[in-house]
């Protein structure tokens, strides 16, 4: 399995009472010169609270993927950079799982929300050089 864009896996990343779930995860690029490339996990919308805090910077919905069975928010505070070949090794020893791509669309949207969440880690908007996307204004600033 090759490591690219619009690929999704599902990665261990389960909370402290279901450790071994696995959440959907986007890789935003394909890998750099140096093999590495940005991932963005997903979670799901908690409904059971009166008031749930999400990043809504990025809703998506259960149609836009065949992972999601739920509303679930782009968890862009935890985006990272991570290397190609720890992913692939990951889904050759089992411990991650190769999942249907992401459609263009969704995609995209995703991959602009990287830049315009606040939650994204610096390192991160950097790595995917998010001051190409700001406005002219925005720069001037």
């Amino acid at each position: 399995m090759a490591i690219a864009k619009k690929g999704t896996l599902l990665i261990i990343s389960g909370p402290k009472h279901d450790p071994d779930r696995k959440h959907l995860h986007i890789i935003c690029n394909d890998p750099d010169a140096d093999g590495n490339v940005a991932i963005v996990g997903v979670c799901s919308i908690d409904t059971s609270v009166a008031v749930a805090y999400h990043d809504a910077t990025c809703v998506l919905q259960k149609h836009e993927h065949d992972f999601i069975k739920h509303d679930s928010y782009v968890l862009y505070a935890r985006a990272s950079i991570v290397t190609a070949a720890a992913l692939e090794a990951g889904v050759k020893s089992k411990v991650m799982v190769t999942h249907d791509d992401m459609n263009g669309q969704t995609f995209l949207r995703i991959t602009k929300g990287v830049c315009r969440s606040p939650h994204t880690p610096r390192k991160v908007k950097n790595y995917l050089d998010c001051a190409a996307e700001e406005p002219d204004e925005a720069k001037a600033a």
